[in-house]
């Protein structure tokens, strides 16, 4: 009896290589094919979990802080997908936003001097790629795009500091941030 299970198990070989076979198939589909449908930008889930944070941080009342930051980790990789759709329509600012999205997530641990020193509105974060942050219309695309995870990672900032101090000031100074990232999201570009 052993045997025959042995050679059951053989025998069923052929399947499982061919099952693993249209697996890979389908997952390098879904790779290549999928990544539009998938990846597309989503301004209207950018907005949406922007205002629910601007209301939290308005009422001065974070039900789920770790939530908070959850949502605004989700902001960041959604404006990843719009800078790189951006740079595809806007090659010129491609190096730029490649920069910014390299830097997405040591923006997060920055203190708030520290990412306003680089990528600000005369940050230098630019400058390595021969576009200096200076030079960009306060409310061009270019700027817009590059809010989309700046403000969520001074948020980011803000709501980390309020964690560990408790202080309403920071909670203050994240929805201030709020707003301006609202306002700014309110007249996105139409591109």
């Amino acid at each position: 009896m052993p045997l025959f299970k042995h050679c059951q198990n053989f025998c069923m070989l052929p399947i499982l290589i061919q099952y693993r076979k249209m697996l890979n198939a389908f997952a390098l589909l879904l790779a290549t094919v999928g990544t539009s449908i998938c990846w597309a930008f989503d301004i209207d889930g950018h907005k949406v979990r922007a205002n629910t944070t601007l209301a939290e941080l308005t009422a001065k009342n974070l039900p789920d802080s770790q939530a908070t930051l959850v949502r605004l980790d989700e902001m960041i990789a959604i404006g990843i997908v719009g800078m790189k759709e951006f740079s595809e329509r806007e090659p010129r600012y491609t190096r730029l936003m490649e920069t910014a999205i390299a830097d997405s997530q040591a923006m997060k641990i920055m203190t708030d001097a520290e990412l306003e020193e680089k990528w600000g509105e005369t940050g230098y974060g630019g400058d390595a790629v021969g576009v200096p942050l200076k030079s960009l219309d306060e409310f061009g695309a270019p700027r817009a795009y590059l809010e989309l995870i700046v403000a969520p990672a001074e948020q980011y900032i803000y709501i980390r500091r309020w964690q560990s101090a408790k202080k309403a000031r920071w909670l203050e100074r994240a929805r201030n941030e709020a707003a301006e990232l609202s306002k700014r999201l309110a007249s996105f570009p139409d591109e």
